[in-house]
């Protein structure tokens, strides 16, 4: 267990003791807020390559105001988020000592969420498409340049549910989808958010990834079947609903496996 891993612990028992009232909120926050700002100030160059990159989001979705003016100030809005939560978390860059591409290319693929709900079909196939070609050589990238992190193993898991789901809330509006199979997808991530806020706040620590079942051929179905629905080729209604329905069965042999070993220690 890192010294962050073991800080936050300590920080989580102390909010439960207190049982979650306001006040313990107050200085839970507190402490994390002075707690990322040292992480800032021991990583001066990290932090300056995330407000780089900060910069960079910021003026492309700037450059969008002068045709959809709203969806840029939402895109703005979204995007000084993302990147205030990766700034936020850079000692999870373990001991690596530059953000590195891989985290670069998974944040980035976080900033187009706004707009995949939004664009028309054939933008949504524009947006999703290379989302999705990032999402298969961020890791490999990672691995090969030795930039493995725990940060970018959070930050892949999180973009992925977030760009399927916004991407799955847009084929709906366009009718490409039907609303029921959205919300397989919609119930697929958040069953895995709650899973991992839970653990956080009952047992103190990141869920056990002892009964780990890989989910990423139902994630790859689901961006198959939103890709084909976009592009009006196919049945991707089938894929959507089958990779949403795999990924609920992964996540609940996940929750039992990790379950049944604990018990048996």
């Amino acid at each position: 267990m890192t010294a962050g891993q073991v800080w936050t612990r300590e920080l989580l028992g102390e909010l439960r003791r207190q049982r979650y009232r306001p006040r313990a909120w107050s200085g839970f926050l507190a402490a994390s807020f002075g707690r990322a700002r040292a992480t800032r100030d021991a990583r001066s160059g990290e932090h300056r390559q995330t407000l780089a990159l900060g910069g960079a989001g910021l003026a492309a979705w700037i450059a969008v105001a002068g045709v959809r003016p709203w969806l840029a100030l939402a895109g703005a809005l979204w995007w000084l988020l993302v990147v205030a939560m990766v700034d936020w978390h850079l000692g999870m860059l373990d001991d690596q000592r530059r953000l590195g591409l891989a985290n670069v290319l998974s944040t980035l693929r976080a900033g187009v969420v706004p707009a995949l709900l939004v664009v028309s079909p054939l933008g949504l196939a524009a947006v999703l498409i290379p989302a999705g070609i990032l999402d298969g050589i961020d890791g490999p990238i990672a691995r090969a340049r030795g930039e493995a992190t725990r940060l970018g193993l959070w930050l892949d898991g999180s973009v992925d549910g977030l760009v399927l789901s916004a991407a799955a809330v847009g084929a709906g509006r366009h009718q490409l989808l039907p609303w029921w199979a959205v919300a397989l997808v919609l119930g697929r991530h958040a069953a895995q958010w709650l899973a991992v806020a839970l653990a956080y706040f009952v047992r103190l620590a990141a869920p056990a990834g002892l009964g780990f079942v890989s989910g990423k051929l139902p994630g790859l179905a689901v961006f198959t079947g939103l890709a084909l629905a976009s592009l009006h080729l196919g049945d991707g209604v089938v894929l959507v609903a089958l990779g949403a329905t795999g990924g609920l069965a992964t996540f609940a042999a996940s929750a039992l496996r990790g379950w049944r070993l604990q018990l048996a220690r």
